[in-house]
């Protein structure tokens, strides 16, 4: 059997670990022997997967929608964007996106798979550009990452969007709570070193907390964009950075 190949840098991928995903099928994952991905390659439970686009486990929905409003405004106040058009990429029922737009940005929804019931008047059009494209808990559902990325990045010229990085060692699969095999829709794990390759190829750079907040960007960022998704910056301190998001200079 040949090996796999990893869709971020194209390096031969190895055996890693293998699991039961949705207690029926079994799954092999693969490591990048260069970036450190993690991904499974075969992937026949998808379908059955995403019956329904957001899985009934997932009780923190709401919770996380507030705090990536949060996360999503500071990002915006410091980059001087607040009077630019946004759009939530991959946004499931539009939660986030309503949630934005009550604090009054002007902020579009967009997936191909989720009824959008909080969002049904503000579904996006595939048309025009936006200052901001967010694309929360997404990456870890994709298979082909440089391919379904690629419409959104010339789209947008900041990409802010979270997913929990590979440890280092890289857990097993029982070992990480983020595989999600009972589950089946997580399917891709990325390193920083995965990400960064990713950006490139997308034609970005990459900011990044190191583990679950990262920016792609063209440019140059805020400085204080920068302290708020840098590894060594506290959850204390992040929160007194959200505190100063309507602050310029």
């Amino acid at each position: 059997m040949t090996a796999p190949t990893c869709p971020v840098c194209d390096s031969t991928m190895s055996y890693f670990d293998a699991a039961v995903v949705l207690a029926s099928y079994d799954a092999t994952y693969h490591r990048c022997d260069a970036c450190g991905l993690v991904a499974t390659r075969e992937t026949p439970w998808l379908e059955e997967a995403y019956t329904s686009a957001i899985h009934d486990a997932d009780a923190g929905l709401l919770r996380r929608a507030r705090r990536y409003q949060r996360l999503a405004s500071t990002v915006i106040a410091f980059e001087g964007l607040k009077g630019g058009r946004f759009l939530d990429w991959a946004g499931g029922y539009g939660v986030f996106t309503q949630l934005m737009r009550d604090k009054g940005y002007d902020t579009w929804h967009h997936d191909d798979f989720a009824t959008p019931v909080f969002a049904r008047d503000y579904q996006d059009t595939g048309e025009g550009r936006y200052d901001l494209i967010t694309a929360f808990e997404v990456m870890e559902h994709l298979f082909d990452p440089r391919t379904e990325l690629k419409g959104v990045a010339e789209r947008t010229d900041r990409l802010l969007f979270t997913t929990e990085t590979l440890p280092d060692p890289a857990p097993r699969v029982g070992e990480w709570w983020y595989y999600m095999p009972a589950v089946g829709q997580h399917i891709t794990f990325h390193t920083v070193d995965s990400l960064r390759i990713l950006a490139g190829h997308l034609g970005y750079e990459l900011t990044s907390n190191g583990s679950n907040w990262h920016l792609f960007h063209r440019g140059k960022v805020d400085v204080r964009t920068r302290a708020l998704l840098s590894p060594r910056t506290t959850g204390a301190a992040r929160r007194t950075l959200a505190s100063l998001r309507q602050l310029r200079g």
